[in-house]
């Protein structure tokens, strides 16, 4: 049995998406790695990983099994070439920089516009993540870091990529916030929908595509 279709398999009691956001080379590969090796200590392993791409997490919270899928850019970054699919139906989001390098700080609010653009500023829990903080090379202060998430009104997360439960820990912290603003937002419960309705209107739209198709191709025949 190949991993996607343990996913398809698996009963989830909610999924949810958080996509990553930062420049080039800041760190979003290596994090996507370090969850990809899951941990017992959080009830979390990977069942599907795709470095450069995404990874998606079988996870326990509050009593629900959920399947969290964190999607990176995959280089689209470096072109400025990320589309609104890529945004679609994500609840939670994690923009990174590193402190070693001011320009991928700097370049925070970019995308922090581009997230407000393409989720037309629909309710989003978000983490300003920022890695090398500790560093004797780093270049960004923390009072700046803190300084920018006041501004953005978001928690700011600090990120050791020595440390492996430190990118479960935020992951972990996202998705308490993430369930808190669905309990409180109605439109967001939506979203975070069960995994097995999300399955089945999936199915209903290939069918009705698939119909569409034969209906047409029937059409075509006709003519002749």
């Amino acid at each position: 049995m190949t991993e996607m279709s343990t996913i398809t398999c698996t009963r989830f009691d909610y999924t949810v998406k958080i996509i990553l956001l930062g420049d080039h080379n800041v760190g979003k590969s290596s994090f996507l790695a370090d969850l990809a090796s899951g941990s017992k200590e959080f009830e979390c392993h990977c069942i599907d990983y795709r470095p450069n791409g995404h990874v998606d997490l079988d996870m326990w919270k509050h009593g629900k099994r959920i399947l969290t899928k964190i999607v990176d850019t995959g280089g689209q970054e470096r072109f400025r070439s990320i589309t609104a699919s890529f945004y679609r139906g994500a609840q939670g989001c994690l923009l990174l920089f590193d402190a070693e390098k001011p320009e991928s700080f700097s370049h925070i609010y970019n995308w922090y516009n581009d997230l407000e653009m393409y989720t037309n500023k629909q309710p989003m829990s978000s983490f300003l993540v920022g890695i090398n903080m500790q560093s004797n090379q780093r270049q960004v202060l923390p009072e700046q870091a803190e300084k920018l998430a006041t501004q953005l009104e978001m928690q700011l997360h600090e990120l050791n990529l020595r440390k492996k439960s430190s990118s479960l820990e935020i992951i972990h912290a996202l998705l308490d916030k993430i369930i808190i603003h669905a309990s409180r937002l109605p439109s967001l419960t939506i979203d975070i929908m069960p995994y097995q309705i999300r399955q089945h209107l999936a199915e209903i739209r290939l069918n009705s595509a698939i119909d569409e198709d034969d209906e047409e191709r029937g059409k075509f025949h006709c003519a002749c």
